[in-house]
């Protein structure tokens, strides 16, 4: 079950988890169920303040980028065998560790046209069905999350800049709620 705007609202008020305070903006992290109802997720929750940040001004430091290609080529460099064995747990915590950023921070990084490698990378994910399904399952709660609070259409021509991709190419997408097909147009674009 995804949180409502109540359902947020009290999250804030008696599950803040850690406080970070990012480009002027403090980001408090908050654990929210996923839709399984057993795996607790560690997301960045927008306040009502984040709603008038620049894209430039979403957060994503460069600690969190050398965190989303170490994130990436792991998975596109191994296989699901020594992904399950070595490097599960340490995946894991990049990933929680990742969850505050908006969901286009964290593609436009990895499909900005200087980062040709990690595209190369999300090819291989995507290649294989375990490594593809555990990504997807958690990029998606979080656009679900983004979306519901209408903060995906905002930043598109942004994140479509950062990309190089025209907008009105990935707005279909996100109006049809389609967040497994954005990555592979991104893919293979």
């Amino acid at each position: 079950m995804i949180p409502m705007d109540a359902d947020i609202d009290q999250i804030q008020k008696e599950k803040v988890v850690e406080q970070q305070k990012v480009n002027n903006n403090v980001l408090k992290y908050h654990y929210v169920y996923s839709k399984a109802g057993f795996l607790a997720s560690i997301i960045k929750i927008p306040s009502k303040t984040d709603k008038n940040l620049t894209f430039a001004e979403l957060p994503r430091t460069l600690e969190d980028e050398q965190k989303i290609d170490d994130l990436i080529s792991s998975m596109g460099i191994h296989g699901k065998l020594t992904l399950l064995l070595h490097h599960e747990k340490r995946l894991r915590k990049i990933g929680d560790e990742l969850r505050y950023l908006h969901p286009f921070k964290f593609l436009g990084f990895i499909f900005s046209p200087k980062n040709s490698h990690l595209k190369q990378h999300m090819g291989e994910i995507f290649d294989d069905y375990f490594k593809r399904t555990n990504f997807v399952k958690d990029y998606s709660q979080t656009m679900d999350i983004y979306d519901l609070k209408n903060d995906l259409t905002v930043y598109l021509e942004d994140f479509s800049k950062e990309v190089d991709i025209p907008a009105n190419e990935i707005l279909p997408f996100i109006k049809d709620k389609n967040w497994e097909g954005l990555v592979r147009f991104l893919i293979k674009y």
